[in-house]
C-alpha cells in the first residue's frame, strides 16, 4: 500500500507594495461660483500607525501668492478602509476603481457588494461615473443608441477606463465611454453625455477615433 505524504499548502503572499506612494486621481472645482479654480488631487499612501495604514488626499500649491515654492498640502487623511468614502467626499470616487486602488497598494476591505441600481436606465446598474459625464435618461434610449451599442462595445473592449468614441460626428449629443463597476472587476461601454466644462486636454487624451 502506498503511503500518501501530504505537503503543506503554501499561503498566498500578498503582492508587495509599489515604491510609488503618491498617485494622481483627478481634479475638482473649488472656490465661489463664476470664480472657480481647478484643484488637482493626489492620493498618498502613508505609513502604519499601530498596525493600521493611513492614506491622505493631497494637492500641490502655494500657501501665498508670493511663495516661490510649491508645497504638498494635505487636505484630509483616513484609515485604509475609509479610502473609498474619502474619494467620494472629494467628488473623485468615479475616477478610480478597486482594482486600481489595489495596484496603488491599497489593502482595505470592500464594504459594499450589492449591485447599485441606477435611477436612469438599467444598463448603468453597478457602474461608476467620472465627474465630467452624466448618464442618458431612460427616454433617450431610442433606436440610434441601441444600434450603436454592439459596435461601441466591440471597439472599446480593449481600451482603457474612461476611453470613449464618438458616432455621427458628435451630433448625437452623447458618446460611448468605458465605465467601471463599483468593485472594479468589470469595464463596460455605455452611452454618456460629456459635461461642457470638461477639460479639453483630458477629453483629447481619452478619445479613441474609429477608422472608416
Amino acid at each position: 500500500m502506498t503511503n500518501v505524504v501530504p505537503f503543506p499548502i503554501k499561503a498566498k503572499r500578498p503582492s508587495p507594495l509599489p515604491r510609488q506612494r503618491v498617485f494622481y486621481i483627478g481634479f475638482r472645482y473649488v472656490g465661489p461660483m463664476f470664480c472657480q479654480d481647478v484643484q488637482h488631487l493626489y492620493l498618498k499612501r502613508k505609513g502604519l500607525v499601530y498596525g493600521e495604514r493611513w492614506w491622505a488626499m493631497i494637492t500641490y500649491g502655494k500657501y501665498d501668492e508670493s511663495d516661490s515654492r510649491t508645497y504638498s498640502i494635505e487636505l484630509e487623511e483616513c484609515h485604509e478602509n475609509d479610502v473609498p468614502d474619502m474619494l467620494d467626499m472629494f467628488e473623485v470616487g468615479g475616477e478610480v476603481n478597486f482594482a486600481e486602488l489595489e495596484e496603488m497598494g491599497w489593502r482595505g476591505k470592500v464594504t459594499h457588494s450589492a449591485l447599485v441600481k441606477s435611477l436612469f436606465h438599467s444598463c448603468y446598474d453597478g457602474l461608476r461615473f467620472p465627474s465630467f459625464v452624466s448618464p442618458l435618461k431612460a427616454n433617450e434610449f431610442g433606436t440610434k443608441v441601441m444600434s450603436q451599442g454592439r459596435s461601441a462595445e466591440s471597439f472599446l473592449s480593449d481600451k482603457k477606463l474612461h476611453a470613449y468614441t464618438v458616432y455621427g460626428g458628435g451630433l448625437d449629443g452623447f458618446v460611448w465611454m468605458n465605465l467601471a463597476s463599483f468593485d472594479g472587476r468589470e469595464i463596460r461601454a455605455r452611452p454618456v453625455r460629456l459635461h461642457k466644462d470638461a477639460p479639453e486636454s483630458l477629453l483629447a487624451d481619452l478619445r479613441c477615433k474609429r477608422s472608416g
